[in-house]
């Protein structure tokens, strides 16, 4: 019994031990090409007509944002701190994600215009009905 409870006394706080180092090994850096589309994974900065690409404009500044982010993460020496800075980054990086997604929905939905137009059942153009009235009203017709 006595064994047991001295094998137990030095293997608990081991197994501690050995948790938090495997939790904060698992430690690993956001990365860009995991939040960014893959045509702005390699993004530079927009120069010359460049500048007027909005896109381009906008994902060269989210990864500058993100570059600097990163870096003042890496300044950290407490490790459970840096984690919880890499973890603020990324729910940075999705929500902003998500504003960006739902950007683009909401142009796309604008863009679209009235469903009316779309809908093929109606003849948006009513010239086909003055040209049917045309034909049979000729001013030179013999009645």
């Amino acid at each position: 019994m006595k064994k047991s409870l001295l094998l137990l006394a030095l293997l608990l706080p081991a197994a501690v031990v050995a948790n938090e180092i495997v939790s904060l090994e698992g430690l690993t850096e956001p990365e860009w090409k995991d939040f960014a589309p893959s045509a702005y994974v390699d993004v530079e900065e927009p120069k010359g007509l460049g500048k007027l690409n909005e896109t381009a404009s906008y994902w060269y500044q989210r990864k500058s944002d993100f570059e600097s982010s990163i870096e003042e993460c890496r300044a950290i020496e407490d490790e459970e701190a840096k984690l919880s800075c890499y973890q603020e980054v990324k729910v940075k990086q999705y929500a902003k994600n998500s504003e960006y997604n739902a950007k683009i929905e909401a142009q796309e939905r604008a863009g679209l215009g009235p469903s009316e137009m779309y809908d093929r059942t109606n003849n948006m153009l009513p010239i086909g009905n003055y040209l049917n009235n045309f034909t049979r009203f000729q001013p030179n017709e013999i009645r």
